[in-house]
């Protein structure tokens, strides 16, 4: 019994025609991909629009440059940088041989 089911299993199956199908259900789940892309695509807009309209803008620059030029000084932040961006190079190098 065992033998007759492995040589059923280990035989191809006939080719079925689908009329199309496939064709039609990857359109579709293309289509829904822009759809939803869009979708997110206008949420982020309108969050971001929204956010500079209800953000002081003055202070919140002021904020930044403060932070930036803090950040920019930090001798751990730029060793960590610097860590990060030999990471990258070595990587690419030992990725391409």
């Amino acid at each position: 019994m065992t033998d007759e089911l492995d040589i059923l299993l280990s035989q191809p199956l006939p080719s079925v025609a689908d009329d199309g199908f496939s064709v039609r259900v990857m359109a579709r789940i293309g289509r829904q991909r822009r759809f939803r892309f869009a979708v997110a695509a206008a949420y982020v807009a309108v969050c971001v629009t929204l956010t500079f309209l209800l953000l002081p803008v003055q202070s919140v620059g002021a904020e930044l440059n403060f932070v930036i030029t803090q950040v920019a000084s930090s001798t751990a932040v730029s060793l960590a940088a610097a860590a990060l961006i030999l990471t990258l190079v070595l990587e690419g190098q030992f990725s391409r041989s």
